[in-house]
């Protein structure tokens, strides 16, 4: 038993002395990671109009009612809600026209009688007429009298009367037909204008009522409406500015503002697509005293295109969606530029990383207008500033994620 103890008192003890000397020695060191490779864009002025930016909505243009011009039974609907129309060849309801047909014979009918009228009283006419001639010479040589010249004179003027009546009552009844024929042209109800139609609110058997019945509302599609509001301050600097000749006179129509927008899934405004590229074509003439803004507005062309199918696609612009607006603020004036796409946000501030002596270097940027692709930044006055760009610096343009301030990089 003594001697198993002074076994497991020798073996703690040269553990513990081996233990003691494996503590001197030092871990072995890890080796320096890689410098990064990264691709580098010198910052560039190009021209670029100044711009403003702004939240706007998209608006239907110009949406019809269609309400009847004629009361009477509905009988038919010939569309689906939200079908494709043309402006005055896509019918869409009847109403029923038998009182309508019933009065346009009626018409036809008193204007035939007009004009039998007319030809009856124009041949009395014809007959008073020789009568008379013949009184008068009778008178003339003596053989007649006074009373029977009277009487027949007054004949030729009854007939004459008489036909200017009839000659009312066949215009009257021309004018009977016209209406009456017009009333049953509005029992066919073709679409106001081209577009697409909404939902019903009417169905075959109701009693439809003249100029009051609303049936359904057809929305045009192919030109849609951007509104957007201008702040007080805005549009002041927008007067000064156009006052002192920096911005041309949007009133003059060789020189409106131009306006550009995206929706909010796309990233950038695109300077070639018609449908999103106007002119601003209408301004409030006063601030509105409760929000202290303005409102202006463009129009936009909006195609509806076919397919490979020959199927309809949708529109790209669509009522209801919201938009940012961009609107010229002057001539084109020389800005530095860097791509859009080395500028990353950190702490609510902008930066880009710059090379400098072969390392990393945090550099705060004020960004400004962005067009194809290209950000506007604010540009240093003095190598000793620790904001800005120039066109003497080396900008990282990627493999941002493994770039971290002051270390090594090795450029491409």
């Amino acid at each position: 038993m003594r001697r198993s103890r002074l076994v497991s008192a020798f073996a703690l003890a040269t553990f513990m002395i081996a233990a003691l000397v494996g503590c001197g020695k030092a871990p072995p060191q890890l080796p320096p990671p890689e410098p990064p490779t990264v691709a580098v864009v010198k910052p560039r002025t190009v021209p670029m109009s100044p711009t403003k930016e702004f939240t706007g909505r998209l608006a239907t243009k110009d949406p019809v009612k269609v309400i009847p011009q004629v009361s009477g039974r509905l009988v038919a609907r010939e569309f689906s809600d939200n079908d494709p129309v043309i402006g005055g060849k896509t019918v869409l309801f009847r109403i029923d026209p038998v009182l309508f047909q019933a009065d346009v014979a009626s018409a036809r009918a008193d204007i035939a009688k007009a004009n039998a009228d007319v030809a009856n009283w124009t041949a009395q006419r014809i007959r008073d007429k020789a009568e008379f001639e013949r009184v008068k010479r009778t008178v003339e040589t003596g053989n007649g009298a006074q009373t029977d010249l009277d009487k027949a004179d007054a004949n030729l003027k009854i007939a004459d009367a008489q036909i200017k009546v009839s000659e009312a009552a066949r215009q009257s009844a021309e004018a009977s037909l016209v209406k009456a024929q017009e009333n049953l042209s509005y029992c066919t109800i073709y679409a106001p204008t081209t577009g697409r139609v909404g939902q019903a609110m009417v169905t075959p058997g109701a009693i439809m009522e003249a100029y009051k019945t609303e049936m359904v509302s057809v929305y045009p599609v192919a030109e849609v409406y951007a509104f957007w509001e201008v702040d007080e301050l805005t549009s002041l600097w927008y007067r000064d500015q156009i006052n002192a000749g920096r911005i041309a006179n949007p009133r003059d129509k060789a020189t409106p503002l131009k306006v550009c927008i995206r929706l909010k899934n796309e990233k950038d405004f695109n300077p070639n697509d018609e449908s999103r590229n106007s002119e601003v074509n209408y301004a409030d003439l006063e601030i509105a005293r409760g929000t202290g803004t303005k409102t202006l507005r463009a129009t936009f062309k909006n195609p509806e295109k076919k397919g490979a199918d020959g199927k309809a696609l949708l529109p790209p612009l669509t009522a209801g969606d919201s938009v940012r607006v961009r609107v010229s603020a002057g001539s084109p004036q020389p800005v530095l530029t860097v791509p859009e796409a080395v500028v990353f946000s950190q702490q609510r501030k902008q930066y880009v990383y710059v090379v400098a002596d072969g390392k990393a270097e945090l550099r705060e940027v004020e960004p400004g207008a962005a067009i194809d692709g290209l950000v506007e930044v604010n540009r240093r006055t003095s190598p000793s500033e620790k904001t800005g760009l120039d066109e003497s610096d080396t900008v990282i343009a990627d493999n941002l994620l493994r770039v971290r301030p002051g270390i090594p990089v090795t450029v491409k």
